[in-house]
């Protein structure tokens, strides 16, 4: 009797053992979202599972996994992983803040192994106060990578070097770029996603990007960016730009080219712009450049705007009327310098800057809410003109005090309107 209860008991834990029997590329995929040190620890589940961390096609050697030992240790364990691995590596994501750039050399080995078996999707993560930036040795611009994310690193690609023609995806912050005639263009046919934050010497950056469908340009020296470019990329649908803390000296000049840029993309769906860009669209004949370009656009966003800003009023109301079938918008507002004044909002109406029926939009959200006459106007205005609104949220500055946000709710609630009613957060 206890020998079969026994058998019964062993075989029904051989029925609830469906992990060893997974297919291999299931138990890579299980094991894609735990570190290294998690996925060699599984192969004491069974001995079927022993080696099978070594065929994982995705690594991952994230900042933990090196503040954990000790520089010499970090290196010799990486060594060991890379030299027990079997099969290709097709995705690698490697922070190397801990390591000294005199071990550098080693990274490089470790690239050049990456770049013969099969790497796909390549990450270097680099801290820049812990560590100088990284250069990229040759051999990672020989790889037909497909993402590449690169963060406080040196991209100086060989005289050879004819881009990535394979590339989807670049992301580049804190990359400092060192080019000159022969490497400075760059050609990434089948690029969809670009973004640059913080970024220097781009002065010479020209790119070939025909498929690309998102372009972010962060606290770059916009100044330095050769924008021309990014005029035949047809199919964009996503484009930001948030420049530097200080105003761009040739600001015009960036303007018009901005408006040339915006006119040359006619599926643009998402734009977000800072303050330093959306004051110069007040000037000229924007209106008349912008009437009829930026129908399709469904989200815009402006960061760091400021209502005290005539400018910046006038091209806000510009651009809102040159969008109909806006249905997401978002402002971040500035913090409010002291001695500022309020711009006059009936002048501005007087000077035909209404904005006409917003049917298609259905959410509004005003974060730093100071409660200024301007403000306060605005959203009535935009109450008025937006019948299917659905989610209206405004979040107040931290300045603003309990009884003026009751204020400010009260008179909401006072607004002639057919969408909802704004909620007002003092978050």
């Amino acid at each position: 009797m206890m020998t079969d209860t026994y058998k019964g008991l062993e075989d029904g834990r051989d029925k609830l053992d469906r992990l060893t029997d997974l297919p291999i590329n299931v138990i890579n995929q299980i094991q894609e979202y735990m570190t290294v040190e998690d996925a060699t620890r599984m192969s004491v589940l069974s001995s079927k599972w022993r080696h099978v961390w070594a065929s994982n096609p995705k690594l991952i050697i994230s900042v933990n996994f090196c503040i954990k030992r000790k520089q010499l240790g970090t290196i010799d364990i990486i060594n060991r992983v890379l030299l027990q691995h079997y099969g290709p590596i097709k995705t690698f994501l490697l922070d190397i803040s801990m390591i000294h750039p005199s071990e550098h050399s080693v990274i490089d080995l470790w690239m050049l192994y990456l770049s013969k078996n099969g790497l796909v999707e390549l990450t270097l993560r680099c801290l820049e106060y812990l560590n100088t930036p990284y250069k990229l040795p040759s051999s990672v611009y020989g790889v037909e990578l497909e993402h590449l994310n690169l963060s406080n690193c040196i991209f100086r690609p060989p005289c050879s070097f004819r881009g990535f023609h394979k590339l989807k995806s670049l992301s580049l912050s804190r990359v400092t770029f060192q080019l000159d005639v022969a490497t400075s263009f760059l050609c990434v046919p089948n690029l969809k996603n670009l973004m640059f934050e913080k970024c220097i010497g781009l002065t010479h950056l020209n790119i070939y990007a025909p498929e690309l469908l998102s372009l972010k340009v962060v606290r770059c020296d916009i100044e330095t960016i050769k924008l021309g470019p990014f005029m035949d990329c047809r199919k964009l649908q996503c484009f930001a730009v948030i420049s530097r803390d200080e105003v761009p000296q040739n600001g015009q000049h960036e303007a018009i080219n901005l408006i040339k840029l915006l006119s040359s993309w006619p599926e643009l769906r998402k734009l977000l712009l800072d303050r330093y860009f959306i004051k110069f669209l007040s000037s000229g004949n924007v209106a008349g450049l912008l009437s009829t370009r930026l129908n399709d656009l469904h989200d815009l966003a402006f960061c760091d705007y400021d209502f005290n800003d005539k400018d910046q009023v006038c091209s806000l109301l510009c651009i809102l009327r040159s969008s109909p079938n806006l249905k997401s918008l978002v402002l971040v507002l500035s913090h409010i310098k002291k001695g500022s004044g309020e711009v006059d909002v009936n002048h501005f109406e007087g000077q035909g800057c209404r904005i006409g029926e917003f049917n298609n939009l259905q959410a509004l959200r005003i974060c730093y809410f100071h409660g200024s006459r301007v403000e306060v106007l605005f959203v009535r205005l935009l109450l008025a003109s937006a019948p299917f609104l659905q989610e209206i949220i405004i979040e107040l500055d931290k300045k603003v005090s309990k009884s003026e946000a009751t204020k400010i709710a009260e008179e909401f609630m006072q607004f002639p309107h057919t969408s909802n009613v704004p909620q007002v957060s003092d978050k």
